[in-house]
């Protein structure tokens, strides 16, 4: 199973893993990580300590917004764990389809999956097309 961690700013990442468990039940090996009141030093020893903690289990670790201080410090973490993805604009059909898929795709099928359900979700909704 690959293990995930959700980094932004505020509350939104648990926000995130809030609303996943009341759409799909329980999970494990995924965590939420805010950057508020961080140092970006105190940042990465958080998300590299659960990191570590998920041992030998492959990781993608999704940030709020590609240029921000969570993806700069996480961009720091793949470099120095190459087995490691990390993937901006996390939002919720991402975090579902990751979820569901993470135990049944490879680690590489499964990154791709989780963008392309990121990009689909985005779209202007056209009452007319209901």
């Amino acid at each position: 199973m690959v293990a995930g961690i959700i980094v932004t700013h505020g509350k939104l990442a648990a926000e995130l893993l809030e609303t996943a468990s009341t759409i799909i039940g329980e999970f494990s090996h995924c965590h939420a990580v805010t950057n508020s009141s961080k140092s970006p030093q105190a940042l990465y020893d958080e998300v590299h300590a659960l990191l570590e903690s998920e041992q030998d289990r492959r990781c993608i670790v999704f940030v709020d917004y590609f240029g921000g201080s969570c993806s700069h410090t996480c961009l720091r973490i793949e470099h120095a764990r190459p087995e490691t993805c990390v993937i901006s604009g996390v939002n919720l059909p991402m975090l579902l389809a990751f979820l569901n898929k993470r135990e049944t795709l490879s680690f590489e099928d499964l990154t791709g999956e989780v963008v392309k359900r990121g990009q689909d979700s985005v779209r202007i909704l056209d009452p007319s097309k209901i």
